[in-house]
């Protein structure tokens, strides 16, 4: 039988992340404490920052934005993956 997840009370982070992978939603990737996330995940996530976006401007809360780095030696392996991100994100 496959590998229980532990309950949210014992360990958040482990029970987050078993969650996280056994519903296939992302997956590790090549970069230390990075994670790729599914297009299934991706959709959950967008969902999820649009309620938040509602509730953040219904408060006045200006929302900051911050760059998306990648290192440039990723995308050679990865090619198809990167061509969706924009160009500046390559360093």
């Amino acid at each position: 039988m496959g590998k229980e997840i532990p309950s949210r009370s014992e360990d958040y982070s482990l029970w987050y992340n078993e969650l996280v992978k056994k519903a296939d939603l992302a997956e590790h990737s090549d970069v230390r404490g990075c994670m790729v996330i599914k297009p299934y995940g991706y959709s959950i996530w967008e969902k999820m920052q649009q309620a938040l976006d509602k509730m953040f401007k219904d408060t006045g809360i200006q929302m900051p934005t911050f760059p998306c780095l990648c290192p440039k030696v990723f995308s050679k392996p990865k090619k198809k993956m990167l061509k969706a991100l924009p160009k500046n994100a390559l360093l």
